[in-house]
């Protein structure tokens, strides 16, 4: 089924399990098209269904920030549907399904010394923290649908997201929620800190408690924490934006990560996917301050993210506005798989822990 969108949940989210098929409009914009065009796009199709993606390049270049060309796929893409089936077809369990073992672009040498370059920014005050990532790449032969459901059977998250074009797919596992905007309220759930699991209950039972009692991991949470403060403070109502959650854990199948909740009431000028385009890229995702951080970003990393750290969802006919943070993303291209994995950096990271949690976080999408 090309031009097909899978979003599936689970019991601790409130991202509803969505299919559609046969969109009547899509929107595809290049990384120089105006937001306007988006913004456009969505009020014309105001009551319908709509899906779509902004990748990480199109918010940094809103900013200001240099960005590199995204090859293959659109910078933004969306779409509306008359309708949608709240009772997906569920794939089988799936057999057969293989892909190789996703392998690392750069060489450790080249983190090594990208992660030494950024504690030198931090020390001369360029920023607080950033979100350095490098990629991953794989080979499959599976369809794509048949593909993200093998996926999705090791990654029960609770953002998840599939979306099918005749050119290329997105496979997205994302325990994240970016944006929930719902008769006005806005709601961001930014994830910062993570341990791996343990091998026991006793091993788990540790490892959360190093994880809540770690000075560095809070800092990072604390400092997002702020940084969407000021994010939502731009688009909110004065004095309605409030911490309703400071540090809360959640459990994965191979990590624990610390988030926070923070709500505001979004100004009555400005639409949801202004809201949206306006907290791109993802604070999470980018680092502090924010457009500082999205041109280090540029010189380090040599290539572009992609939908990788940008944000995909769906907006609902009732107007309500669900979209995820593209982390633990991959995307297809024919037979290429292409995975981002990554982590925030702070003056207190350490190399070796950096990077060993970039490849943890891939771990339950390795085959």
């Amino acid at each position: 089924m090309n031009n097909s969108v899978q979003f599936l949940g689970n019991e601790t989210s409130d991202w509803l399990n969505i299919s559609a098929s046969n969109p009547i409009d899509t929107l595809s914009l290049t990384i120089n098209d105006n937001p306007n065009k988006l913004i456009e796009f969505v009020k014309e199709y105001d009551g319908k269904f709509l899906t779509g993606f902004i990748s990480y390049e199109y918010g940094a270049k809103q900013l200001g920030a240099p960005v590199h060309d995204i090859k293959g796929f659109p910078a933004v893409y969306f779409r509306a549907y008359d309708s949608y089936d709240e009772k997906p077809i569920i794939a089988d369990k799936q057999k057969n399904v293989d892909w190789n073992y996703f392998q690392p672009h750069i060489s450790k040498e080249v983190y090594d010394s990208q992660f030494n370059k950024i504690q030198s920014h931090i020390k001369s005050g360029d920023f607080y923290q950033i979100n350095y990532t490098h990629q991953l790449t794989s080979k499959t032969a599976a369809a794509p649908r048949e593909l993200f459901f093998k996926l999705r059977e090791n990654n029960q998250v609770g953002f998840s997201a599939f979306m099918e074009d005749s050119n290329w797919a997105i496979h997205s596992l994302s325990p994240e929620q970016f944006i929930k905007i719902e008769n006005g309220l806005i709601t961001t759930k930014p994830i910062k800190g993570t341990y791996p699991r343990g091998l026991t209950n006793n091993e788990d039972e540790q490892n959360i408690n190093a994880l809540i009692n770690s000075e560095k991991e809070q800092a990072e949470l604390y400092m997002i924490i702020d940084l969407l403060r000021n994010d939502l403070g731009k688009i909110c109502k004065t004095g309605s934006v409030n911490v309703l959650e400071s540090k809360s854990v959640e459990k994965l199948k191979n990590v624990f990560h610390t988030y926070g909740v923070i709500q505001g009431q979004v100004k009555e000028a400005i639409h949801p996917v202004e809201a949206l385009l306006s907290m791109s890229p993802g604070g999470s995702i980018s680092g502090c301050p924010k457009k500082r951080a999205c041109e280090i970003i540029y010189e380090l990393e040599t290539e572009a993210r992609g939908i990788y750290t940008g944000t995909i969802g769906y907006i609902l006919p009732n107007g309500s506005l669900h979209f995820n943070i593209a982390i633990r993303t991959i995307t297809q291209v024919k037979t290429h798989l292409t995975l981002g994995v990554g982590g925030g950096i702070t003056i207190g990271s350490d190399l070796e822990n950096e990077y060993n949690e970039t490849l943890i976080k891939a771990t339950s999408l390795q085959p």
